[in-house]
């Protein structure tokens, strides 16, 4: 955990500030890392009882963000307010301690505020003591001190540690352990307690459920909602943003633009798609404009040859009348040009379709679906795999859908790459049906080694000419054409992403088969993924630890345990 109190660069303390006004205020930020400007231009308010959700792609600029309001990173541009009365508490995403540090001072020092009262309470009772005479002033004092212990829990501090450290999986260590000798899970646990009961006057959260269970991300939404200050929370948890935020902030908005949000998670959603379908209407009103534009100009061209082409023996005939028709052929002809061509210079771009694994609507390609005897895609028997699968079995036919759970490293990455055909499983086998096309999503992308340009590498890829390929990409709408000369190598954790989704969608998958697909996406883009797989027609499994995912596909659900999927009670 660390304390944001310190002023930052280009940021200011205001301690005496009502805690009714407290908020957090960035204006105009622009902060580069290396040679590349994570944020341009940035500016937000979170007001007191404000709990707003930070999102965005990776890469984008949430945890710089945080980390300059918090005064750990100085901005290049802009300001910083905190006006708070007192701390500003920062979780990032890799808290990190003194190297000597156990258990118990972390506690320790995330409590020092009851630790202070309390010694203020007994220099109070030694003065009552050793003081003879008129104790009234020392009495008052000591009644204010003790009124402020109890309203700050001070008496039951013990049980709320106890309860604190219990729901964020703590409760069994021994709190003179060395903070080091923690895992990074258990670590980035301990700091989210310690920031719990601090109770700083500000919050700023970067994803504080990475490594929480469902029990301590419910109690956390609870805590959140009782809070009282400005809060600020970069997260991809969509359970946290719909049941605990009052407002969204988005870094990827329209055209690129920091765009906030009134309202939770849903609000957000229906806001987006609210604004994709204005999107499409001022699309197809601007093409009906652009086609009327040219039939005009078309028109006017036509009549002009008319009267271009009159024949010599004409003229004599041609009167004021014919010369008066023909300016005014000539003024209609100007100003529907003068018509089309600002048409053309505020083009609106054709809104993106829907992902969808399916050929677009008119395609000439069709997606051929092998239809064996039986029915069945693909068949496991017996998947044995090092210590992680155990005789493994699973049969997935044309309306299967399974998502499958489990604790790290129980091998459900593992069990996928061998049903995709990536690894040979050391002992078992998988049958899959003639000509069926799998579409694989693996966990992690690795593009580092790819020199290509976005485009070239694609299309490479794909084995297709570079302007079919701008035009799947295209389609897909996962890059701006601005991209497709980046070289792959240097392209974000969140494109190589977007990447690997883009060949999944031009394979024309018969059988999916996605691992955590939520990973390193956007949030709007895994609604429009998720809704995707919704209308694919075949077999389906998913690995992941997204609870909305999970809750979702309940009746759905397979547990991989003890190397075996199993149905959970």
């Amino acid at each position: 955990m660390t304390d944001a109190s310190s002023q930052p660069a280009g940021g200011q303390d205001v301690l005496a500030a009502d805690r009714r006004s407290a908020h957090l205020l960035a204006e105009n930020l622009h902060c580069t890392l290396g040679d590349r400007a994570v944020l341009r231009d940035v500016s937000l308010t979170v007001s007191h009882g404000e709990r707003v959700g930070l999102i965005g792609e990776n890469g984008r600029g949430k945890s710089t963000l945080l980390r300059v309001l918090a005064g750990d990173l100085a901005p290049q541009h802009g300001q910083v307010v905190r006006a708070v009365t007192g701390r500003v508490g920062f979780l990032p995403q890799q808290p990190e301690f003194a190297p000597d540090f156990t258990i118990e001072d972390v506690l320790e020092r995330a409590t020092a505020q009851f630790g202070e009262l309390s010694a203020r309470m007994r220099a109070a009772e030694e003065r009552m003591s050793a003081e003879p005479g008129d104790l009234t002033a020392v009495l008052a004092e000591y009644g204010r001190l003790q009124e402020e212990f109890g309203r700050r829990g001070g008496w039951q501090l013990g049980a709320r540690i106890g309860e604190v450290l219990d729901v964020f999986g703590l409760a069994g260590f021994d709190r003179a352990r060395r903070v080091h000798s923690l895992s990074g899970g258990e670590r980035a646990r301990l700091a989210l307690a310690a920031l719990v009961l601090d109770e700083p006057a500000g919050l700023l959260l970067d994803e504080p459920t990475n490594h929480l269970d469902d029990r301590a991300v419910d109690w956390l939404v609870r805590w959140l909602a009782a809070y009282e200050g400005p809060c600020l929370i970069a997260s991809h948890d969509r359970v946290l943003l719909d049941a605990a935020v009052t407002a969204i902030v988005d870094l990827d908005g329209p055209r690129g633009l920091t765009v906030r949000y009134g309202g939770g998670y849903r609000d957000y959603l229906d806001e987006r798609a609210a604004a994709r379908e204005r999107w499409w209407q001022r699309y197809h009103q601007w093409s009906k404009e652009l086609a009327a534009a040219r039939r005009r100009v078309d028109r006017a061209r036509t009549s002009g040859r008319v009267f271009s082409g009159r024949a010599d023996n004409d003229k004599l005939s041609y009167d004021a009348a014919g010369s008066g028709a023909e300016r005014a052929v000539a003024r209609t002809g100007r100003a529907a040009q003068l018509q089309l061509r600002r048409l053309l210079d505020e083009a609106v771009p054709r809104p993106p379709e829907p992902l969808d694994f399916a050929p677009p609507e008119g395609a000439e390609e069709t997606v051929e679906v092998p239809k064996p005897a039986d029915g069945v895609l693909l068949r496991a028997t017996g998947l044995t795999v090092g210590e992680v699968l155990h005789r493994a079995e699973l049969t997935l036919a044309s309306g299967s859908r399974y998502v499958i759970s489990g604790p790290n490293g129980a091998g459900k990455s593992t069990l996928l790459s061998v049903l995709a055909g990536e690894r040979a499983p050391d002992a078992g086998a998988v049958e899959r049906a003639p000509g069926l096309r799998i579409g694989y999503l693996p966990q992690d992308s690795d593009f580092g080694a790819e020199r290509r340009g976005l485009l070239d590498a694609f299309a490479a890829r794909r084995a297709v000419h570079a302007e079919d390929a701008a035009a799947e990409l295209t389609r897909f709408g996962l890059f701006r054409p601005a991209d497709f000369a980046t070289p792959v190598n240097r392209l974000s954790v969140g494109q190589w992403r977007r990447l690997e989704l883009a060949l999944l969608f031009a394979r024309r998958p018969h059988l999916l088969l996605l691992d955590e697909p939520t990973n390193h996406l956007s949030l709007l883009l895994v609604e429009q993924l998720l809704q995707a797989v919704e209308r694919f027609t075949g077999p389906v499994v998913i690995v992941t630890h997204d609870r909305a995912l999970r809750e979702q596909h309940r009746d759905r659900l397979l547990q991989l345990s003890h190397g075996q999927l199993i149905r959970p009670a």
